[in-house]
Parts: structure tokens; C-alpha cells; sequence
């Protein structure tokens, strides 16, 4: 079953999910923050971001092959939400990360990402987003 999930993700985000993985993982360990600069930290967010897409689209994915299989009147596009919710997903941790550069991160942070996020899952369901 997983192995069919997998062969059925998109090949291109896979693959550049993976190399996003490839080259934030270079930036660590070759390149300092203070040598690469403004362009190169929004570079690695936005790797940063593309990695966490993939991850979520998988897990989206995995869940709607689940809830499909034990639920046969929830049969939808299971590829298209799995991108619409993984897109959206996606965006907790890189805003977690964010916030904590900018001095750490505090349950009210973490409350209202998560409220964000509730909301965006909502707009999402409703095609309204």
C-alpha cells in the first residue's frame, strides 16, 4: 500500500523536495549565515518550505488513501486535496522557524500558528482558499 502511495506522488515534487533537501543540508554545512547573507536565508526558508511540502503531501496523501479505504462514501481526488491541505500545512513549521529567529518561540506562537492553520484547513475544505 505505501509503496503504491509513493508511486503515485508526483515525481516532480518528489524530486525537488529531495533536491531542496540536498542543497539546504550544503548551506549548513559549507556556507555561515553571516557569509550568505539576506538571499541566501530567504533561499533557505523557501528550501525549507518546499521540504516540508513534500513531507506534507505524503502524509496528506497517506491519510486519504487510509480514510478511502476504510470509508468507501469519502472516495474524492485523494491527489488534489493532498496537495491543497500539504500546501497549506506546510507553512506551520516554516512560520514556527521564523518566529523562532526572532528570539524563540512561546505558547501564544504556537496558539495562534496552530489557529492559523485551523483556519486555513477550514478555507481549504471549502474551496474558498
Amino acid at each position: 500500500m505505501l509503496c503504491g502511495i509513493i508511486h503515485g506522488m508526483d515525481k516532480f515534487l518528489l524530486l525537488f523536495s529531495a533536491i531542496a533537501l540536498i542543497c539546504m543540508l550544503a548551506m549548513m554545512f559549507f556556507v555561515s549565515p553571516s557569509e550568505i547573507g539576506p538571499l541566501g536565508i530567504l533561499t533557505f526558508f523557501a528550501m525549507l518550505y518546499f521540504v516540508f511540502v513534500g513531507l506534507a503531501v505524503f502524509g496528506c496523501r497517506l491519510f486519504f488513501t487510509l480514510r478511502a479505504k476504510l470509508d468507501k462514501t469519502k472516495r474524492g481526488n485523494i491527489q488534489k486535496k493532498s496537495y491543497y491541505y500539504g500546501v497549506t500545512i506546510a507553512l506551520a513549521p516554516v512560520i514556527l522557524l521564523v518566529c523562532g529567529s526572532f528570539g524563540g518561540v512561546t505558547l501564544l506562537e504556537i496558539g495562534l500558528v496552530l489557529a492559523l492553520e485551523i483556519v486555513m484547513c477550514f478555507l481549504v475544505s471549502r474551496n474558498i482558499l
